[in-house]
């Protein structure tokens, strides 16, 4: 199947653009270290069984996420094309 330009748009802008964007974010990358930490702790606690049922929830969670935020662009990218023509 042929990607419109827009789909290419997205996918270019979303896998490289975005992800410079946000490394480059103080807000995100404190959210990240925080992250990082409630990680490690619950490392500790967990025996193997719970970290193996908490790492495949994490995963299904961050597809769900990684979707959600990919949606968002797409809408926003086709909003913005819209208002782009209608001022024409």
């Amino acid at each position: 199947m042929d990607k419109s330009i827009l789909e290419i748009m997205i996918e270019n802008l979303t896998n490289e653009r975005l992800d410079e964007i946000v490394f480059q974010n103080e807000e995100y990358r404190e959210a990240e270290g925080k992250t990082d930490q409630a990680l490690e702790s619950l490392r500790k606690v967990f025996d193997k069984e719970q970290s193996r049922a908490f790492e495949e929830y994490m995963t299904a969670e961050n597809h769900r996420v990684a979707v959600y935020i990919e949606l968002s662009y797409r809408q926003g990218m086709k909003d913005l094309m819209d208002f782009l023509i209608s001022l024409l």
